[in-house]
């Protein structure tokens, strides 16, 4: 294990990661007028067209924030807090429906 203020890399980013993105970002309208070439191409297969939507997307509206919802049939929140051992401290927890995971 790594002692407090001793860095887990010593050595930094290998030599030439800077320069390998700023290559690929010369290249940044050009990859996004092939991603429209292709969403727009009758021709490609489906699977072609959607994965060049979603990049381009990604790419100008940003990934969407992954949630997590879970449910147990038949059970209440504050009975799976219970079965785990943790006693509900708010309201919210002692509801049947789990706290929102985004506030």
């Amino acid at each position: 294990m790594f002692q407090p203020g001793q860095s887990g890399n010593p050595g930094g980013r290998p030599k030439g990661y800077g320069t390998l993105r700023e290559i690929a970002r010369k290249h940044t309208d050009k990859a996004i007028q092939t991603l429209v070439e292709v969403v727009n191409d009758a021709g490609a297969s489906p699977s072609a067209r959607v994965a060049a939507a979603n990049a381009l997307l990604d790419r100008g509206w940003g990934r969407p924030e992954a949630s997590l919802a879970v449910r147990q049939e038949g059970s209440s929140w504050a009975e799976l807090m219970e079965r785990l051992g943790k006693q509900p401290h708010t309201p919210a927890e002692t509801s049947a429906e789990p706290p929102a995971l985004n506030s």
